[in-house]
């Protein structure tokens, strides 16, 4: 016969697993595989299925809690790589990250609940004991609910810090196993003396410690994505006030032009009646030239205008040709911020590729178009010379330190509008697509 309060006892403990499933879900809820309402539900489904027949074999087997709840995270974390898709190590880290909260919660709580225990053996813990490391869990997730939704994804996302997951991925897996490792099996153990209150007291430290780790590398990324911010928009002012001053000086040589217009019209009249061409020739070529010395305007967006004709000028001076196809209106569909990080890095890059074969093959061609009414397509083209390497995330491998920072930036922004960077490198040609979802 099953005992009922033991199995209670073991599903009380294990429905711990549901919300350390939600805690690892939360930093990735833009990765998952299905919709959340969706990954919630088949989530559901499958951890009341793990839950019910573990509760089931743990009460046959009289197993320790401990080591009951440590088969029920095996068969959790399967699920959980198959309803996110991200990188293994990120992967890893953030479950563990949430199964560090989870045994510092069966841990709290079985030695907050020591006194209850009839028996003072955890093997057959009562159901109040487990139901107040349940609490504990609940407790836990309301303290950490701001770092799990907010600033681990943010970690994670922002490319201002570069997170070795590796470390971080060892560090969560060996705290872990630590709470594991000092659960006692019997309550007796943490009943003499003043142990119960002094482990009560330290393992406050725990979450404590990686709140304030989190907050403060996140606060370190918030700060250098600002300052990065800053730095973009004094550097895009810089080229809309070297265009406003272009402009300026043009619409003032053509105020000029008009004004003597008439003296012009009375010397070109002059050599027409005299039937002096050379002379007429020569005089209208001068007095077109101010005129064809003006640069079109690339773009409707002045911003936008205002970074191609930027890189325009820098093509001139390594003698490389730029043929723009901007086919975007004046207002456009997303943050001016975000696109010319996209826009300025891909023609930057192409610009300095190009600047390391022959002149006569240094062309790039820049295409920004809305593909539809939610998709806007942006394509930059350059040949190039030798072997370009990609990494596992398909960007360039960075052959001099600090290069490569450009297309992580564009990386950035391509996954905060849930788009598409793709990147081909056939027949000596390097075009990079970037597709964003606005």
């Amino acid at each position: 016969m099953v005992d009922l309060q033991i199995l209670l006892s073991n599903m009380l403990v294990l429905l711990i697993l549901a919300p350390m499933m939600t805690y690892a879900l939360m930093p990735l809820s833009d990765s998952l595989r299905f919709s959340r309402k969706k990954t919630g539900l088949v989530g559901g489904v499958l951890m009341l299925a793990i839950i019910g027949t573990l509760s089931l074999i743990g009460t046959r087997a009289e197993l320790p809690v401990k080591w009951l709840f440590i088969m029920g995270m095996v068969p959790t974390f399967l699920v959980y790589v198959w309803l996110v898709k991200e990188k293994m190590r990120i992967k890893v880290f953030c479950f563990f990250n949430s199964s560090m909260i989870a045994g510092n919660s069966l841990l709290y709580g079985m030695i907050l609940a020591a006194p209850i225990e009839k028996d003072g053996s955890y093997i057959t813990m009562v159901p109040l004991s487990s139901l107040i490391c349940l609490g504990v869990a609940l407790a836990l997730g309301v303290v950490y609910f701001k770092t799990l939704g907010q600033k681990i994804p943010y970690l994670i996302r922002s490319g201002a810090l570069t997170i070795d997951y590796t470390l971080a991925m060892i560090i969560v897996i060996f705290i872990t196993v630590m709470f594991f490792w000092v659960m006692p099996n019997y309550a007796t153990v943490v009943m003499t003396g003043r142990v119960r209150s002094t482990i009560l007291v330290f393992l406050l430290l725990g979450p404590g410690t990686f709140l304030l780790v989190y907050h403060t590398m996140w606060r370190v990324a918030v700060n250098l994505n600002e300052n990065a911010r800053l730095r973009e928009a004094n550097e895009l002012m810089a080229m809309e006030r070297k265009r406003y001053e272009e402009l300026r000086a043009y619409m003032d040589e053509v105020r000029n032009l008009r004004h003597d217009f008439r003296q012009h019209l009375v010397v070109i009249d002059e050599y027409a009646r005299k039937g002096e061409t050379e002379k007429l020739s020569d005089y209208i070529s001068q007095f077109t030239e101010t005129l064809n010395e003006h640069r079109p305007v690339i773009a409707a967006n002045p911003a936008v205008d205002a970074v191609a004709s930027h890189y325009e000028t820098v093509a001139e001076m390594q003698n490389t040709h730029i043929k723009w196809m901007m086919e975007l209106s004046a207002e456009l569909p997303l943050k001016e911020s975000d696109f010319i990080t996209v826009f300025g890095n891909l023609v930057e890059n192409a610009l300095i590729a190009v600047s390391n074969i022959p002149e006569e093959k240094r062309t790039v061609q820049v295409n920004a178009r809305m593909l539809s009414d939610a998709m806007l397509g942006i394509t930059v083209k350059n040949p190039y010379e030798g072997k370009i390497k990609l990494n596992r995330q398909g960007l360039p491998v960075a052959r001099k330190a600090g290069h490569g920072i450009g297309l992580q930036s564009v990386k950035g922004v391509v996954d905060r509008y849930g788009g598409a960077l793709d990147i081909e490198t056939d027949d000596g040609m390097f075009v990079v697509g970037v597709l964003l979802y606005v």
